[in-house]
């Protein structure tokens, strides 16, 4: 079966945007995959690599404050060493976003681990850190640090994350398990829903899928990505003139770009398929 996934990434008050996979090229094999977000924004859809923000990735609505940049004018006194030691959390936090909107994910990282040791038990700073760990592949450390910021202060949009890293990391009954308690908590969380229906589908379970992104498209009905989701999966089910029509939608309602390409590409295969049955 051919996969087209979406990432939709919202990562912990790391970068308040989800970050996009390329799709890979239409063929002939009208069966797609679901596509997939990860969330996990301090108080938002399926996973391959995700590279920097790109304008062609799937559309989004992050829920949370958008990352930096920080004018360090505003924050007090520091010396060449980044040593801020009037800073609160919530102020190293905002340092350490502003070196990750810059891609410069070592210093990022070096930030937070300066901040963690003014305050070891903010789970504010876990929650950037292991989100930063997310987006750099390294799945164990993020998923050590966001069990840490869960296990300090509970909260939907880093569940979301820890759920992704688990998923990343082959833990797939664990990610669902976090983001039913995400659910449990904030039964509309857009994030949660979408991610959700992107790892019911990974695991077979079609009509749960399909209950998460109709779930997650009545929440926010603007959204596109997941119609396309959403047409994936009724694909699957045999309800081909719906599926095309969830296609038709997120085709009108994406940025232009390859994903909206893809859909177009994906649509005419579907057409075609739907005309030979007849």
């Amino acid at each position: 079966m051919q996969r087209y996934l979406f990432v939709l990434i919202l990562v912990a008050a790391l970068t308040g945007s989800l970050s996009g996979c390329k799709p890979k090229q239409a063929s002939s094999a009208a069966k797609p995959s679901v596509t997939a977000q990860n969330s996990a924004a301090p108080s938002a859809p399926a996973a391959t690599k995700a590279p920097a923000t790109d304008p062609s990735g799937p559309p989004t609505v992050p829920p949370g404050a958008k990352a930096g940049p920080l004018d360090l004018s505003k924050v007090g006194p520091h010396d060449e060493t980044y040593a801020h030691e009037s800073l609160s959390a919530d102020q190293w936090g905002e340092v350490a976003l502003m070196y990750q909107s810059k891609k410069q994910y070592g210093q990022a990282l070096s930030t937070l681990e300066q901040a963690l040791a003014h305050y070891p038990n903010s789970a504010h700073l876990y929650a950037i850190r292991g989100a930063l760990w997310l987006q750099l592949e390294e799945y164990a450390k993020a998923i050590a640090d966001l069990k840490k910021s869960l296990e300090l202060a509970e909260d939907p949009g880093v569940r979301v994350n820890y759920a992704e890293a688990l998923r990343k990391f082959g833990r797939k009954d664990d990610a669902l398990e976090s983001l039913d308690k995400a659910l449990a908590d904030q039964p509309d969380y857009f994030p949660a829903l979408f991610n959700r229906g992107v790892l019911r589908y990974e695991m077979g379970d079609n009509e749960g899928a399909l209950q998460d992104f109709d779930a997650a498209i009545k929440v926010n009905p603007d959204a596109a990505a997941p119609y396309f989701n959403r047409a994936a999966v009724l694909w699957l089910l045999g309800k081909k003139k719906q599926a095309i029509a969830d296609l038709d939608t997120f085709i009108a309602k994406a940025p232009k770009g390859q994903w909206r390409e893809t859909a177009k590409d994906l649509r005419r295969t579907w057409q075609d398929q739907l005309e030979a049955d007849k």
